[in-house]
C-alpha cells in the first residue's frame, strides 16, 4: 500500500508543479494534460512517468485487494470465525 500511494502522489504531482501554460517546442514541452480546464505542457519522458506511475499505483491497489482477499495476511476471517466470549456477569437470566 505504501508503494501504491507514492506511485499515485508521484503521478498527481504533475498537476501540481510549475509546467507552462503554452507548448514551448524548444523545450520539448509538447505534450498536454488537463489540469481542471488548463492545459499544461510536459516533455515526453514526463508524460511518460506520470502514466507509469498511475497505472502502476493502480495495478498495485489492485493487487493488494487480490492479496487481502485471497492470502488474508492479517487474519481477519479467522478473528470472525472465532466464538465471541460472553462476559461471566450477562447471563441473561430473568426473574
Amino acid at each position: 500500500m505504501v508503494g501504491c500511494f507514492a506511485s499515485f502522489f508521484f503521478g498527481i504531482s504533475f498537476y501540481h508543479r510549475d509546467l507552462p501554460d503554452r507548448p514551448q517546442p524548444e523545450f520539448g514541452r509538447t505534450h498536454p494534460i488537463n489540469n481542471h480546464g488548463f492545459l499544461l505542457y510536459l516533455t515526453k519522458r514526463e508524460e511518460l512517468e506520470q502514466t507509469l506511475s498511475l497505472a502502476l499505483a493502480g495495478v498495485l491497489l489492485v493487487s493488494a485487494g487480490i492479496i487481502d482477499r485471497f492470502v488474508d495476511p492479517f487474519d481477519r476471517r479467522k478473528r470472525e470465525v472465532m466464538p465471541k466470549k460472553i462476559t461471566p456477569w450477562n447471563h441473561r437470566w430473568r426473574p
